[in-house]
């Protein structure tokens, strides 16, 4: 997959190379959505189980305020980084036009599978565990 860069919630540009070697899940969300609110608590528990696996989470937000974003985030207790993409262009760009939409990269920096929709704690688990060390 290309590299792809976005500012995170302080204004510090994050670029998807900055976790290469890596297993990164790319989550596609936005306040607005009723799915996306749902999963992030699923989300961020299957970060903190997993992020001394060589894994992480990156969640970024489609169009929000920042403001906005970044209260949603401090009031769901979310550690797992959270970038902006305030006009959408990269998440279209990448074809996403449905939220949330997930997109799994080894850590070889390989796709290997995007999941439209919600996903469950039990999905979470049988889609990223296998690829983590």
């Amino acid at each position: 997959m290309s590299d792809l860069s976005l500012e995170d919630l302080q204004g510090k540009t994050v670029r998807l190379s900055d976790f290469e070697g890596q297993v990164v899940l790319i989550n596609a969300w936005a306040t607005w959505c009723p799915p996306c609110v749902a999963e992030m608590p699923d989300l961020q528990a299957y970060y903190q189980a997993h992020q001394d696996e060589n894994f992480t989470i990156l969640g970024i937000n489609a169009g929000d305020p920042p403001s906005k974003a970044a209260a949603f985030v401090s009031q769901q207790g979310i550690t797992f980084p959270i970038l902006l993409d305030p006009n959408v262009d990269l998440l279209t760009s990448l074809g996403v036009n449905s939220f949330p939409t997930s997109i799994l990269i080894d850590a070889t920096g390989v796709v290997q599978s995007i999941h439209i929709g919600m996903y469950t704690a039990q999905e979470l688990d049988a889609a990223i565990t296998p690829y983590l060390k």
